[in-house]
């Protein structure tokens, strides 16, 4: 790494806001593009938790440095405090020679949010059309993207707002619940480079979400993955879980009854999910959705007859490894996720006698565990107090295209694009509605503007 270090840095507080790990790899990315050195300080201080930079977050760090020739100040793990310093601004930035970068994490620790870091500056290298990105670490994480959300949500709406392709294979899984087991995901980057023809330009992706709606929702996948452990249910074939939700969901206990005994944790969730969504979407309105175009189909038909797919299932080897993903397609090109892992719910039972009970534990399990992501997505893609109406002095209000996720994930591509080809956007028929931008996506334009020193990034 380069021992000069530019002077006056950006000192950001690492408490502001969200005040978590996506701060620390926002600032670094961007310090690498821009050649503008940053410090952080008060590393993750809004965690309740040990606070400071966890091994994914130096993994990242390292590699950006590593790839921009970069000198890294306190960059160990734990640390509160860290310096990015990019070589000087007149040298410019430094090529990025490699176009296979291998990383791996000591911990199952998320291989996507190593990816969210170094991803803006390999989509700006100008020494490769094509870049072979291998990461060894966690692949379903709690409080990150999984493998199954990236490769069927992030990198499809990527691609769908102007993003040169990725491809993402899986070569192994990695459960943060399975005794410190890696997975394994190879990315294949095409660069910006490579659409220029080989050519150096400033004509980047101009990403603007006000301009992006969502559409209507026209089909519907489901991921589950889960142990093929059989199911086990007491002598009468029916727990207490079930028997205090028949009079509630007696639609969805009389789908589940058929051969329930015989089946599955895994047979068991996919039908679960399936009941429970599709009796969900009977209680939203039509206009939610995309009407289908069946001969002879009344006006009155409900919209649950738009497909409901199951996109993967996978068995998994241990109890604790459990996941559903529920992803909607839209009438405009987006995709919309939600996803629940076992392990990150609140109400996760942690007490050894619990854990070890099987059968109806089991079942209370997956129950719980769906109804958790069932209700996260319908909360998605539908609002009943959505802003229909706005002041004759402000444009009407709309939803962001991209679920809440997602949304915070594009704040630094748009506020690349933005930097780069110096545009002001004022023309618009509609704009999103802040009130739907999380705490990630307020800390992501912060750091933007900090970083770019724009009036706003959005």
């Amino acid at each position: 790494m380069a021992e000069e270090q530019s002077s006056d840095p950006v000192r950001l507080d690492g408490r502001k806001l969200e005040g978590g790990g996506q701060l620390v790899r926002i600032a670094v990315a961007l310090s690498a593009l821009t050649g503008r050195a940053v410090v952080i300080d008060h590393v993750r201080g809004n965690r309740s938790g040990k606070r400071g930079l966890k091994a994914s977050h130096l993994a990242a760090i390292k590699a950006l440095g590593e790839l921009s020739g970069s000198t890294l100040v306190k960059a160990q793990v734990g640390s509160c405090s860290v310096g990015f310093y990019p070589p000087p601004q007149e040298q410019g930035r430094p090529p990025q020679t490699s176009s296979d970068i291998n990383i791996r994490l000591p911990t199952p620790g998320s291989v996507f949010l190593v990816f969210q870091a170094l991803y803006p500056y390999l989509l700006y290298s100008d020494s490769a059309e094509q870049i072979r990105l291998s990461i060894v670490g966690g692949t379903n994480v709690s409080s990150s993207p999984s493998y199954d959300y990236v490769s069927q949500v992030l990198i499809p709406n990527f691609a769908r707002l102007g993003l040169p392709p990725i491809s993402v294979r899986l070569e192994k899984r990695g459960w943060a619940s399975s005794q410190g087991h890696l997975g394994k995901v190879i990315f294949t980057i095409n660069t910006l480079r490579r659409r220029r023809g080989g050519a150096s330009s400033h004509d980047d992706p101009s990403i603007d979400l006000h301009r992006c709606r969502r559409g209507k929702i026209s089909k519907i996948d489901i991921t589950v993955l889960a142990p093929d452990d059989h199911l086990v249910t007491d002598t009468a074939g029916t727990t207490k879980s079930e028997s205090s939700k028949r009079g509630i969901w007696e639609d969805v206990a009389a789908e589940l009854e058929e051969n329930e005994k015989q089946g599955t944790v895994r047979e068991f969730t996919e039908r679960y999910v399936r009941a429970t969504l599709r009796r969900r979407l009977k209680e939203l309105p039509r206009d939610v959705f995309l009407r289908p175009q069946l001969e002879g189909a009344s006006l009155d038909r409900r919209p649950h007859v738009i497909p409901i797919e199951t996109h993967t299932t996978e068995a998994t080897h241990r109890r604790s490894c459990l996941y559903v993903l529920i992803v909607a397609h839209t009438s405009t090109g987006f995709k919309i996720g939600r996803d629940s892992l076992y392990g990150s719910l609140s109400e996760q039972p942690r007490t050894k006698r619990r854990q070890n009970k099987q059968g109806e534990d089991v079942r209370e399990r997956v129950e719980r565990l769906v109804d958790d992501c069932v209700e996260s997505f319908i909360g998605e893609i539908y609002d009943p107090l959505v802003q229909t109406q706005s002041s004759a002095s402000e444009l009407p209000r709309h939803r962001p295209c991209v679920d809440e996720y997602m949304r915070d994930q594009l704040v630094i591509f748009e506020a690349l694009g933005q930097a780069s080809n110096n545009k002001d956007h004022q023309e618009y028929e509609s704009r999103e509605d802040e009130k739907y931008w999380s705490l990630h996506t307020k800390t992501a334009q912060w750091v933007c503007r900090e970083l770019l020193g724009q009036s706003s990034a959005r």
